[in-house]
């Protein structure tokens, strides 16, 4: 199939006239009037075009990051088929972020421990709260602004590459937090989409998003949260603020600096 030698795009050959009218206006002005009736084979001749096969398709490294994950059982339903979508549309999968991507897809294959979770702290975090009995209670009274969530991931791969918001210095303290029992199990009733309108704001609830893998857009509906929490659980991250210190203090079993 013949391709576009400025975006690299494989183009129908019925559409190649009318794709140069709109990815290279310049060299279409310059074309004679008859050059709509010309064949598309005369288009690829004159060198408007390259010819498939024969070169490497440009999208080729985006299209098989996106193989690479679909219907794969850690990733969302809704993401799988954003991905189609993409994979369907040559403009959106020239945007595609597919270095991006391929990192998060390594991150969201990450071996899940439903008791363990981590969080990456900053120095200056670790030092005010390693030597204190509740250690999240410590965490908010040294940081101390309105609306703060002490996020936490399930995904050690992900604290490892991405931390967290408060997380100051680049390398950082991962502390490994061990409850003695599963954290969404003893929440259940207060977990909530971060990006749902008013949860971020609600410090009744559990914020859980998956910022850091393998995901096309947010997370911000009840169907959502139920295709991350389902029985086919996925990586999160949860997101609790002061009013929840003393209970996730009451299931802590360990909490360790790696």
């Amino acid at each position: 199939m013949p391709g576009c030698k400025k975006c690299g795009i494989e183009i129908a050959p019925s559409f190649l006239y009318r794709h140069l009218s709109k990815c290279a206006p310049d060299t279409f002005a310059e074309l004679p009037p008859h050059a709509k009736y010309w064949a598309p084979h005369e288009l690829v001749k004159r060198g408007y075009f390259n010819q498939f096969p024969g070169i490497q398709d440009p999208l080729k490294l985006k299209k098989d990051v996106i193989w690479e994950a679909l219907g794969e059982p850690w990733i969302r339903k809704s993401v799988d088929t954003a991905l189609t979508t993409i994979l369907s549309s040559p403009h959106k999968l020239q945007d595609f972020d597919h270095a991006a991507f391929k990192t998060r897809i390594f991150i969201s294959q990450d071996v899940i421990q439903p008791c363990v979770y981590y969080r990456k702290m900053s120095q200056g975090e670790w030092d005010a709260v390693k030597n204190l009995s509740n250690p999240f209670q410590g965490t908010f009274n040294h940081i101390n602004t309105d609306h703060y969530r002490y996020w936490m991931s399930s995904s050690l791969r992900k604290v490892s590459a991405f931390g967290n918001a408060n997380a100051t210095d680049a390398e950082g303290i991962i502390v490994k937090i061990t409850f003695s029992q599963d954290p969404l199990l003893k929440f259940a009733l207060r977990l909530a989409a971060h990006q749902k309108p008013g949860v971020q704001a609600d410090a009744s609830k559990v914020a859980v998003h998956r910022e850091g893998f393998a995901e096309i857009g947010n997370m911000s509906t009840d169907t959502d949260l139920a295709e991350v929490l389902g029985p086919t659980r996925l990586h999160h991250n949860l997101g609790f603020t002061s009013t929840q210190a003393a209970e996730l203090n009451g299931i802590k079993q360990t909490f360790v600096s790696l």
